[in-house]
């Protein structure tokens, strides 16, 4: 094996897909999984497959592409670019769309390729990222009415999101709102629509609680069963494989990054000389605690950043990084650490999306 690794347990994320798959079920909820943050790996969608996971999500075209022998419908949950409608339509087939020039776009390609392409229609509740703005009733109305009547185009469902972008979170208030609103186009259109998704897992809190509304039936989901983890309140899921860790570093087991030490001596905790900026041009402020022993580690910031990243091990701390080097204070390693050694580190969510993407980590999966 070389180093720096990630290892991935199949199983577990397998387990608690199976388990959010089921507890959704028992609320009426259905669920796409999303798999964005492993960068399109065939290998994770697929272990959500067998947890029967139904629909596979993922943000980037390139990704689906690398999804395309699996079996089970794909979809892409952001909104495409107009110069992307022909792979749009050959690799993924539902798209989340919340403009109109791309419906018309998707519909002459769909009819092109000779496909149906399913469209769920974003409406932008607050949070300022995809979507008709929720005031503009006409321009909702206008774009359900161009998904019916396109050819090659078949209505999905309607969606909107919570909590990633403007950090807004999923209430009673804005979720019935967002409930208002499909009521009154299925009224005045004649319609119903087969999936009302009241957004990511920042919504999972709701339905937990029992307080989503009940006409919502589909959410949009990657945090919770990758990680075990319920965001919003911040609290490990039981049932489902997590972190021992504390919850407020939002890590997982799941999930193990492994580093080769490169040198290992006793040095001075503030550098000598005169202070400048880092190779990222900022200024750092450097504490005293004397001389310690420090390890040097083969990654840096081109793999992950230091912040988002935990030991196992006790009593090691990360000092800080450059682009290929990594600093950890080892001297109250409960194991001494020498040359040679591999230190493992719990990721959290942003790490984990950050070595997924990295084409220098090596990426090993176990069951």
């Amino acid at each position: 094996m070389s180093y720096p690794s990630l290892e991935i347990n199949l199983s577990k994320l397998t387990h608690n897909t199976r388990n959010l798959v089921d507890d959704l079920h028992r609320m009426g909820i259905s669920v796409m999984g999303v798999n964005k943050v492993f960068n399109g790996c065939p290998e994770t969608a697929a272990a959500m497959v067998d947890g029967r996971m139904e629909v596979i999500a993922e943000s980037m075209v390139g990704n689906l592409k690398k999804l395309e022998r699996l079996p089970c419908p794909k979809a892409l949950l952001r909104t495409p670019g107009l110069s992307e409608a022909a792979d749009v339509v050959r690799y993924a087939d539902i798209s989340l769309v919340g403009n109109i020039q791309v419906l018309e776009a998707l519909s002459r390609e769909a009819v092109r390729q000779e496909r149906r392409h399913q469209v769920m229609l974003m409406v932008d509740m607050g949070d300022l990222r995809e979507g008709i703005w929720f005031e503009d009733l006409e321009g909702i109305e206008t774009a359900l009415r161009r998904i019916i009547s396109l050819p090659g185009l078949e209505l999905y469902g309607i969606g909107t999101n919570f909590g990633c972008y403007g950090t807004i979170l999923a209430t009673p208030k804005n979720t019935g709102k967002f409930v208002e609103i499909t009521k009154a186009m299925e009224t005045k259109l004649g319609i119903r629509f087969p999936y009302i998704s009241g957004g990511n897992g920042s919504t999972y809190h709701l339905a937990a609680q029992g307080l989503l509304p009940k006409e919502i039936n589909h959410l949009r989901i990657g945090g919770q069963h990758i990680f075990g983890i319920e965001y919003v309140e911040g609290r490990y899921l039981d049932g489902y494989y997590h972190s021992k860790q504390k919850i407020d570093l939002y890590l997982s087991d799941s999930y193990l990054f492994r580093a080769e030490v490169l040198e290992v001596s006793a040095k001075p905790t503030v550098p000598v000389g005169i202070l400048s900026v880092d190779a990222f041009m900022k200024e750092k402020n450097f504490e005293d605690h004397g001389i310690r022993r420090t390890a040097v580690l083969g990654f840096g910031l081109q793999e992950v950043p230091f912040e988002n990243i935990h030991p196992v091990e006790n009593g090691i701390h990360l000092m800080g990084q450059t682009s290929n080097h990594t600093i950890l204070d080892v001297e109250d390693a409960a194991q001494q650490i020498n040359v040679g050694d591999q230190v493992t580190f719990e990721v959290d969510y942003t790490a984990l999306m950050h070595l997924c993407n990295a084409p220098s980590v090596e990426k090993v999966f176990v069951r």
